[in-house]
């Protein structure tokens, strides 16, 4: 059986209407299921992973994404591209007691995501929708 695979916009819309039918979804295999049973609903069958949801729901602004971490033993250097959203991470520096600079922790610049001296992975994510001004 054929599948196809929605455009950013399709994607876009779908998100939406999720967001719009529910306040807040829990966990990314929930959203994943929602916006697949959404995306399906004329019949058409469509196939989305999880991350290229989060990443256009995060590049697009649609909704608010809240990040629980887990602690890892990772020994890598800091990203310098944001593992939820694939956006630049930005440098937080700290002026130390000699005078010296020194890089803090990095963090998104377009989603909470922030990693430091103590290394996690995000866990689990939450998604929130947006509240009207």
């Amino acid at each position: 059986m054929s599948y196809k695979i929605p455009d950013d916009d399709r994607l876009a819309e779908a998100i939406f209407v999720v967001m719009y039918r529910n306040q807040q979804i829990r966990s990314q295999s929930e959203m994943v299921t929602a916006v697949r049973s959404e995306l399906n609903k004329n019949g058409d069958e469509y196939r989305v992973s999880g991350e290229r949801i989060r990443r256009v729901a995060v590049n697009r602004r649609m909704l608010q994404l809240v990040i629980e971490y887990n602690r890892s033993n990772m020994t890598t250097d800091l990203p310098d591209i944001c593992p939820v959203c694939n956006n630049p991470m930005s440098s937080v520096m700290n002026t130390t007691l000699d005078g010296s600079r020194t890089e803090v922790n990095r963090k998104c610049t377009a989603c909470p995501y922030s990693i430091g001296v103590k290394k996690h992975t995000p866990g689990r994510y939450t998604f929130i929708r947006k509240s009207r001004k």
